[in-house]
């Protein structure tokens, strides 16, 4: 998967992204972690891929990692900025609960 490449525009402004999707007219904020997603993704990554990159970056465990990266990019396929191409996006198989709302401190934002 990697982000569409037509109708999105971003900034980084004191290391938090602002991201505007021209196609909807709405706008995302992303931290730190979002940021870092959000670069990765202008290339085809796969979940391990994104889940690496943050552990790597942040020296976050594995399985927090994971959660992280699951949330952001199911908010960003919700909001048809991905293009989801890659069969091997799935992280694992164990089963998890989806949370209704986000986590606080999540990567990303709705604004």
């Amino acid at each position: 998967m990697k982000l569409r490449v037509d109708d999105i525009t971003w900034r980084e402004i004191d290391g938090d992204l602002v991201v505007l999707d021209l196609r909807s007219s709405t706008y995302l904020t992303a931290n730190a972690s979002g940021t870092l997603l959000m670069r990765q993704l202008t290339e085809p990554r796969t979940l391990q891929q994104l889940t690496e990159a943050l552990v790597d970056a942040f020296d976050i465990p594995v399985q927090a990692a994971q959660q992280d990266v699951q949330a952001f990019v199911d908010d960003l396929g919700e909001r048809g900025l991905l293009d989801r191409t890659d069969s091997s996006a799935v992280i694992s198989s164990a089963p998890q609960t989806p949370s209704p709302t986000p986590a606080a401190g999540s990567p990303a934002q709705r604004r």
